[in-house]
């Protein structure tokens, strides 16, 4: 057998060890695992592809944080050949801090997941169901995502903004389903040492979450219901085809 042959191409096929713990183990159905190596692949890629690999595991890999031997990762960092990656669900006792849910908003609830451990201030905003909004009345809103998506992308944002401010903590909140006015929507809290970075941090969360998140809006006014961000002339379209 030479060593181009088939077999011993596959046999070189390079490989990534993975290490689960806790549930995740459970969900995966095994501890540990052995799956191809990606030149150039990230931990957020990565994580997509277990969740491909274990449709039973995709819903926790959001709320897992992943690490290797040195470190722990955020989305964007590019594995270095050879490093086992470590699949660590939410500790004991604690709660994602990204979700969304379809469960009622209590002022506080994000606050109350944040680690304080060294931090000498915290920021806070909450987005509650307007009753007014550009001049019209509004009734309730309803809301959709992409759950797994729109986890891992508000992850990334909070890493993203842990490293730009040194914030300690993150957590964000966002409902889904019909809301009535004066719900909350969205909360969102921040832990950093100093309170310009805390401020700074939870302004560039809420600004990122809307901007890149895939969670969309319908609002239902007395004039009808639309979803907003929707360029003008395709909401009358779909006015018309809901009809």
């Amino acid at each position: 057998m030479t060593e181009n042959s088939p077999d011993s191409a596959a046999r070189a096929q390079p490989s990534r060890s993975i290490r689960y713990f806790a549930v995740s183990a459970d969900l995966a159905g095994c501890q540990s695992e052995a799956v191809a190596a990606q030149a150039g692949e990230t931990i957020g890629q990565l994580r997509i592809r277990l969740a491909q690999l274990h449709p039973a595991l995709a819903p926790l890999l959001p709320h897992c944080r992943l690490a290797t031997a040195a470190a722990f990762c955020q989305d964007g960092d590019v594995l270095a050949d050879g490093a086992e990656v470590l699949v660590m669900p939410p500790v004991s006792g604690g709660a994602p801090r990204c979700a969304v849910t379809q469960h009622a908003l209590q002022p506080g609830d994000s606050e109350r997941r944040l680690n304080l451990d060294g931090a000498g201030g915290v920021a806070t905003f909450v987005g509650v169901v307007r009753r007014e909004n550009l001049g019209k009345h509004v009734i309730g809103l309803e809301y959709s995502a992409h759950e797994g998506l729109a986890c891992l992308e508000m992850e990334r944002i909070a890493d993203e903004a842990q490293a730009q401010f040194g914030l300690i903590d993150v957590c964000c909140l966002h409902r889904i389903g019909a809301l009535t006015v004066g719900e909350i929507a969205v909360s969102i809290a921040v832990a950093a040492p100093h309170r310009d970075a805390a401020f700074a941090g939870c302004r560039f969360v809420i600004d990122q979450l809307k901007q890149r998140v895939p969670i969309w809006k319908r609002e239902t006014s007395a004039d009808g219901a639309q979803w907003l961000g929707t360029p003008t002339g395709l909401q009358d379209t779909a006015a018309q085809v809901d009809k």
